[in-house]
């Protein structure tokens, strides 16, 4: 059991640029992938540097993802498309259609 009293909750009070940048690109990627692949549970997150760190989260093992250098002069087009590409990838890997999930969790096909 965690001690609630050794959680350090951290608040934000402004943003940097990059922050800014970074949350309206992962929303973005997130819209996109909503739109192309109905009703899969997508998180999105950027790190430092710009990169977008995507997870499929009906995926049974979450060590699997994608990342997209969001550092590069995508338009917001160009950003929707490596999304949609990339988003397809990981679900050809669990053998899937590309179409509306179906509420069960994938396994991917091809496990190292």
């Amino acid at each position: 059991m965690i001690d609630e009293t050794a959680i350090d909750l951290a608040e934000l009070t402004s943003y940097d640029e990059e922050t800014v940048e970074g949350m309206d690109k992962a929303r973005q990627v997130a819209e996109a992938l909503t739109r192309h692949y109905p009703n899969f549970p997508w998180a999105v997150g950027f790190a430092p540097g710009m990169t977008l760190v995507v997870k499929c989260m009906a995926i049974d093992d979450g060590r699997y993802g994608f990342t997209i250098d969001g550092a590069k002069s995508f338009s917001a087009s160009d950003l929707a498309h490596q999304a949609m590409l990339a988003g397809g990838e990981l679900l050809e890997r669990c053998g899937v259609p590309r179409n509306q999930w179906d509420g069960q969790f994938l396994t991917l096909q091809h496990k190292d």
